[in-house]
């Protein structure tokens, strides 16, 4: 109904302007389209809209004074305000698609507008649905990137050094296996319930025996809490960068009551610098926890609008932060955030006069030549990279079966497999997280290819040195490659281009920028 009073009120503006006239009613019926009486039902709940301003005259005949207000894009940005406020976002496009405009170009207008009215919130666009954002189900990047901006974790990891977190100290016994962590007494949940070590055994607990996730925790054979606020750990074996494990999205402490909730269920609650205020199909809003127990952001609140059809445009990445026309803006880069690799799972195809050909097509587009007369089935997880060498594998592969899965996972019955590692923060726990999650190694290497892969892995977790870890990480890809298993094909950088309006952009090692550190200028 709202649409229609906006079409009909932009047949007005056109005919009358955004000037006062002196019309007849008759000729504001024609413009509408409708009866006279009807006509002044809708003058009157325009001007109550405060759209325009309507001053009849007395007597048949006699012409009455019209001004409009205001434009009719800006009274379609007040019906959206009134929509979002309600929380009624299926209206959004409804109304900023009025008189046939194009939605996404309307609603880009409608966040350059926002950003001229608000200087306390910084507005972002996205390309599809945010995924539920419980940490042990947040797979993608950006799903990852909001655990941390929501919950805690005990320590982080920055540039080879742990720092607190929820644990304000810790420390490791000297075999590597027992590891204790002392949690801030102040810290509370975005609810205001308190955060203790009980709180800590449930989480790790529930990680432990995560279908997805125990591979990677499977090591850690007890948690347990010493008292209120110390919460301890018993290794298998041992570990000199547990730490690094934990500073993991997965590993982010949630209330015991969320963590089993199913997902209509369920609330993200955590103890972050944001808490989420709206987590809807087109917006999710956060916004600044003033409880938070590190360093409170310096922003009020973020807001990301999601709509599918940007995915047609540039990166989406790229633009994260909205940009409206003629506005500065600057771009901040990195390298190697990630990595993308070319997985050979069929023992048939693990000889290098096919690993070779592959490579060279995938790095540099040279089409091989290859017989592979046999159905081969493909893999691909769901990003633009990994669809972009699928598609090149595809080309040439008379008979493929192809499959998209989420990141990080794997199908069963798959020849070839194209998929990425995201490098969050430690890049040598990102890959022992890869070589531990990934499930059919049994079935792609030998056994000697195998037991070596799993004694590199525990020589890795034994070294106190980050660049003897690092080394190891190399070696085991350099075997995998020699072996025509596993080839990594590129990495993966990133480019943010950031209003100049927006401060402290600084691109971490998840592939983002910590949202409590911005500031608009």
């Amino acid at each position: 109904m709202n649409r229609r009073k906006l079409e009909l009120y932009e047949a007005l503006f056109k005919q009358y302007g955004p000037h006062t006239s002196h019309t007849m009613m008759a000729d504001i019926a024609k413009a509408f389209v409708c009866s006279e009486r009807h006509a002044r039902t809708l003058l009157k709940q325009m001007s109550s809209y405060l759209w325009l301003k309507w001053l009849p005259t007395k007597g048949r005949g006699q012409k009455g004074q019209i001004t409009c207000l205001i434009e009719p894009e800006s009274a379609c940005y007040l019906l959206v305000n009134h929509a979002v406020a309600a929380e009624k976002y299926d209206q959004v496009d409804h109304l900023l698609g009025f008189n046939q405009r194009d939605v996404s170009m309307g609603l880009k207008r409608y966040l350059a507008s926002s950003v001229k009215q608000n200087s306390s919130t910084i507005f972002a666009r996205f390309h599809r649905q945010i995924n539920q954002l419980h940490p042990h189900l947040a797979f993608e990047r950006t799903e990852r990137h909001l655990i941390h901006e929501i919950f805690q974790t005990l320590v982080n990891s920055e540039n080879h050094e742990i720092k607190p977190e929820l644990a304000h100290t810790w420390k490791c016994s000297d075999d590597g296996k027992i590891w204790t962590f002392y949690l801030r007494e102040s810290a509370t949940f975005h609810d205001g319930s308190p955060i203790d070590a009980y709180e800590v055994v449930n989480n790790f607990k529930a990680l432990s025996i995560s279908d997805y996730w125990h591979s990677l925790y499977q090591h850690m054979i007890e948690v347990k809490a010493i008292s209120s606020h110390v919460a301890q750990f018993t290794l298998s074996e041992t570990d000199y960068s547990f730490a690094q494990l934990l500073s993991r999205a997965e590993t982010a402490i949630m209330p015991s009551n969320q963590i089993y909730q199913p997902s209509h269920a369920y609330t993200p609650i955590g103890s972050g610098p944001f808490m989420v205020d709206i987590h809807s199909s087109r917006l999710i809003r956060l916004k600044r926890y003033p409880q938070y127990t590190g360093v409170t952001a310096l922003i009020n609140q973020i807001e990301l609008w999601i709509y599918e059809n940007w995915a047609e445009e540039k990166k989406c990445d790229q633009n994260f932060f909205f940009i409206h026309n003629q506005e500065d803006s600057y771009q901040v880069s990195t390298k190697e955030i990630g990595y993308f690799f070319l997985l050979l799972n069929r023992r048939e195809l693990q000889r290098n006069e096919i690993k070779e050909p592959l490579v060279r097509l995938l790095e540099t587009g040279e089409t091989p030549n290859l017989n592979l007369t046999v159905p081969v089935n493909l893999s691909h997880e769901n990003n633009n990279e990994s669809r972009k060498l699928a598609k090149k594998l595809k080309s040439i592969l008379p008979n493929v079966i192809s499959e998209e899965v989420t990141f990080g996972h794997s199908t069963q019955r798959q020849d070839i497999r194209i998929g990425g590692i995201r490098c969050e923060y430690d890049k040598v726990t990102s890959f022992v997280a890869f070589f531990k999650l990934y499930p059919y190694w049994k079935r792609d290497l030998s056994w000697d290819q195998h037991s070596k892969l799993q004694a590199q892995i525990r020589k890795i977790r034994a070294s106190y040195s980050p660049h003897e870890r690092e080394y190891i990480v190399d070696k085991i890809l350099k075997q995998l490659d020699d072996d025509n298993i596993m080839t990594i094909i590129n990495s993966e950088d990133l480019t943010l281009n950031v209003p100049s309006r927006l401060k402290n952009v600084k691109i971490n090692k998840i592939g983002w920028c910590d949202f409590a550190k911005l500031w608009l200028d």
